[in-house]
């Protein structure tokens, strides 16, 4: 990409600095307090609103603007990823999203139909009573597995939420709204996972994601089906050729509209102190070029940014990236408001003590939206 810049570039040429994710925030910080911040930088959507309130992303409305309807379009939803109170500010370059993987195999052989797999996650709990292997009171392969890093567990937990009609959050972010019936509804299935007379896992606490591909337990067939990003599966179904795994449609919960976390999973920003505004978006326009943004993500396995990424080989050849593309109107986004990776980690915390069985379902929900409202009211 770099290389490509420098030759497409008339004005001088583009330097670009890698900084690992970790040191992200506290570069950016440093770089912005001494007025040597970057022109353009790449961050993920759960910072934006963030650096919006501390005036470090500059609106990105005029330009977004200048756009025609048919490049809109083919952003699909993760142009939305970006937009605090209404207006953009950052440009996705990759995208994502949550998708049920399994092992047609298994499906088969518990005399499922791989060829016709769960229409809804009510179906996929049926799916998971009859994939899971028991012995005795001990579970040998789990029905179907999620990761339990803290950020997993919302975007879990939110798929279910949205997928059962619910919200996060009111429209103008004022209002918690997560701990209602179909909040409850949607952490009650999620907590029968490993809760209840009978469990299809009982490995709560896995960090899978994290997790060599060979090691997956995919791979290892220590579960019929995984809850995951397209990134992961793909590189699972790179690890394991020889099994015959696939990915489910975003699924509604019972009989509703299908929804999923997803959306953008990296955008640029334009700093607003920077001297080159023009230029800056002129680079950002030439980034998401859907032909150049389709070489980037295969390069990095991402999943490109454009609807019209569904023709291109790349995207033909990767299942779970093709499924991601295909299903991308029914991703969204977490809620762009301040403090939300404080926020996702108090909901997060409480989750996991309604998964572990230490508090129901309502209960833990409860006690997040309590905290999560005195967050909202310390940042208006």
């Amino acid at each position: 990409m770099t290389r490509y810049l420098r030759r497409q570039q008339q004005e001088g040429k583009p330097t670009v600095t890698f900084i690992d994710w970790g040191d992200m925030s506290t570069r950016l910080n440093a770089g912005f307090s001494s007025g040597t911040g970057p022109d353009v930088y790449g961050h993920g959507p759960a910072a934006v609103a963030d650096l919006v309130g501390y005036d470090r992303a500059l609106p990105l409305d005029e330009y977004i603007d200048q756009m025609d309807s048919a490049e809109l379009e083919d952003l699909n939803a993760a142009l939305e990823s970006g937009i605090v109170d209404g207006t953009y500010y950052m440009f996705p370059i990759a995208s994502t999203g949550r998708h049920v993987g399994f092992n047609a195999a298994h499906a088969e052989a518990a005399g499922l139909d791989p060829d016709t797999p769960p229409a809804s996650f009510v179906e996929l709990r049926e799916w998971a009573d009859e994939l899971v292997v028991r012995s005795g009171d001990q579970i040998e392969r789990a029905g179907i597995v999620f990761d339990a890093r803290p950020e997993s567990m919302q975007q879990a937990f939110t798929t279910l939420l949205w997928s059962n009609g619910g919200e996060m959050f009111s429209e103008d972010g004022s209002e918690v709204l997560f701990s209602g019936p179909e909040g409850v509804e949607a952490l009650e299935w999620y907590v029968n996972l490993y809760q209840g007379s009978s469990p299809v896992d009982s490995n709560l606490g896995g960090t899978w994601d994290g997790l060599p591909p060979a090691q997956s337990p995919l791979v290892t067939e220590d579960t019929s089906m995984l809850f995951s990003d397209p990134s992961t599966f793909t590189q699972i179904m790179e690890a394991a050729p020889e099994l015959d795994l696939r990915i489910m449609d975003v699924l509604p919960f019972d009989d509703g509209e299908p929804a999923a976390f997803g959306g953008a999973a990296t955008g640029v920003m334009i700093n607003p102190d920077s001297s080159r505004i023009d230029a800056a978006w002129e680079f950002i326009q030439t980034i998401g070029d859907p032909e150049l943004n389709n070489q980037y993500a295969e390069d990095v396995g991402h999943v490109p940014v454009h609807a019209s990424a569904i023709e291109s080989e790349y995207v033909q050849e990767t299942p779970a990236v093709a499924a991601t593309v295909e299903n991308a109107d029914y991703f969204r986004s977490n809620p762009n408001i301040p403090a939300w990776t404080q926020v996702r980690d108090t909901l997060a915390q409480y989750i996991e003590q309604a998964l572990s069985g230490q508090l129901t379902a309502q209960d833990a929900l409860d006690q997040a939206a309590a905290e999560v409202e005195q967050t909202l009211a310390e940042e208006s």
